[in-house]
């Protein structure tokens, strides 16, 4: 089965299910698989275990609001 992985923040339910539905949606269409046998993982990553520009996203954004 067609497996797709979402790395990222963590998302609000509303927003996994907008997002599930429409990728199922697309891929479903571009690869002409059945929608039912397409998996969706998300993997939610908190701001401390992510870094962009040499520096963790929980600083920059801590930094942010100050």
């Amino acid at each position: 089965m067609p497996t797709i992985i979402i790395e990222g923040p963590r998302l609000g339910v509303a927003s996994k299910r907008r997002l599930v539905s429409a990728l199922t949606r697309l891929v479903s269409e571009a690869c002409h698989w059945p929608a039912e046998r397409i998996i969706i993982v998300f993997h939610e990553n908190p701001d401390a275990n992510v870094a962009r520009g040499g520096r963790l996203l929980s600083d920059q954004r801590q930094r942010a609001r100050q």
